[in-house]
């Protein structure tokens, strides 16, 4: 995906300082906060660079924030069927810097992407009840 320099720059930069932030927040609410910059940076992007890429990067990190944030306010509310795994923040660190350096690579980002939704997915009802059951297909 190419995306003129300077945009690029400014991308990269935002979305680094958000896995900063993300890693070194202690609080799950500052993390989450932090973690909506994430879909904010591409959006500002796509305005003076439309790419398909771009917008499909857009909807899976504003979806997956929403995701997230709507399990931990549930958790917050009492609801506590579904957790969020322990390590959620980490792997958001790891599928966010895939996610940087496919972009600085001009590679494409969908790997990423496909990890960055499957993890929020896995928050949801449906998403933790269909990993749960396939986890119980393939361990006996």
């Amino acid at each position: 995906m190419e995306i003129p320099e300077g945009l690029k720059d400014q991308l990269l930069k935002e979305l680094k300082f958000v896995i900063k932030k993300v890693d070194e927040e202690p609080d799950t609410d500052r993390k989450l906060y932090f973690l909506s910059a994430a879909h904010g940076a591409i959006n500002r992007t796509i305005r003076f660079c439309l790419q398909n890429e771009l917008l499909v990067a857009y909807s899976v990190l504003n979806a997956s924030y929403m995701m997230l944030f709507d399990r931990v306010n549930r958790i917050k509310g009492g609801d506590v069927a579904v957790q969020i795994p322990d390590n959620w923040a980490k792997q958001m660190v790891d599928y966010l810097s895939e996610l940087v350096n496919a972009i600085e690579e001009n590679q494409s980002i969908y790997p990423a992407l496909e990890k960055i939704i499957r993890l929020a997915h896995s928050t949801t009802g449906p998403g933790y009840y269909v990993e749960s059951f396939l986890g119980s297909m393939t361990s006996g």
